[in-house]
């Protein structure tokens, strides 16, 4: 199997994640464990790591509240992420965010709407999300 960096925000990425508590930030989330860019690669290696999970569970080597599963990652998926981060926190101080977001687009599921000093309306995001990689 052929990982690759999830963090390459420049591809297409299947991402392996595990729920487990992750003592540095003392809770429960969801931990990247791996990335690759083959959807079969990837349902080979979360099939194997749920194998691997049940029995760790089975045997109480871990808890039970654990889990894996997976996400698709799209090209600049953590620019996306950033500059919705970006414009919550320019609304949550009073700030137009239009300037902060020229660099390029909002998370599909993020919209920032308003009104200029002028009184006219302006709207960004809020975009279908990207479509599939094709085969």
């Amino acid at each position: 199997m052929t990982a690759v960096d999830p963090h390459d925000d420049s591809l297409w990425r299947w991402v392996l994640q595990h729920y487990r508590f992750d003592p540095e930030r003392n809770q429960r989330r969801w931990v990247v464990v791996a990335a690759y860019d083959n959807e079969a690669e990837f349902e080979a290696a979360l099939a194997a790591h749920s194998r691997q999970l049940r029995d760790e569970i089975d045997n109480r080597d871990c808890d039970g509240q654990e889990q894996v599963g997976g996400v698709l990652w799209h090209p600049g998926y953590h620019a996306e992420q950033a500059r919705g981060r970006l414009a919550g926190e320019a609304a949550r101080h009073g700030v137009d965010p239009r300037p902060l977001l020229q660099d390029g687009p909002l998370p599909s599921n993020v919209a920032v709407f308003g009104w200029d000093a002028d009184g006219q309306a302006f709207s960004l995001g809020g975009d279908e999300p990207p479509s599939l990689p094709a085969d």
